[in-house]
């Protein structure tokens, strides 16, 4: 059952970043979000959501605690007000550097040498492409009789 084990695999993942990023205050998908400001710059929300594949409800959510807890600001353009970017704070900023270790700390606890690491890699991307390109099926419908 492949299924499983990305999924259990996936739920360890999360939780050793859980139980590591506590002491910072914030979550893993915050920090996901400070690697993306952080390596890449201010951008919109829908760069981000895209940049994370998550949905944009879901990045709207999560920026909204980011900015109530000093993590994020929000950035309207002076020429169209409807456009707004997103960008890390000071305070993320100095986070993110004290976050250093994380990389190391993470592929040691994996368990894997770099070109295991690197396969495996490429491997989740492939099923990611895949699975967000592949058809639905499209089952045939129940008749309910009453």
């Amino acid at each position: 059952m492949v299924c499983f084990a990305m999924y259990s695999a996936t739920q360890a993942t999360v939780q050793y970043y859980r139980d590591v990023l506590a002491p910072f205050g914030i979550t893993y998908q915050q920090f996901l979000v400070l690697v993306e400001l952080n390596l890449a710059g201010r951008q919109s929300p829908t760069h981000l959501a895209d940049a994370l594949h998550l949905d944009c409800s879901s990045v709207s959510g999560l920026l909204n605690r980011m900015e109530r807890s000093g993590l994020v600001e929000r950035i309207r353009d002076d020429k169209d007000r409807r456009a707004v970017s997103v960008a890390a704070t000071d305070r993320s900023r100095e986070i993110f550097s004290r976050l250093g270790f994380l990389g190391g700390c993470v592929s040691g606890a994996m368990g894997l040498e770099p070109d295991e690491m690197r396969a495996l890699l490429k491997a989740l991307h492939k099923v990611r492409d895949a699975m967000v390109s592949a058809p639905r099926p499209q089952p045939e419908p129940v008749l309910v009789i009453a």
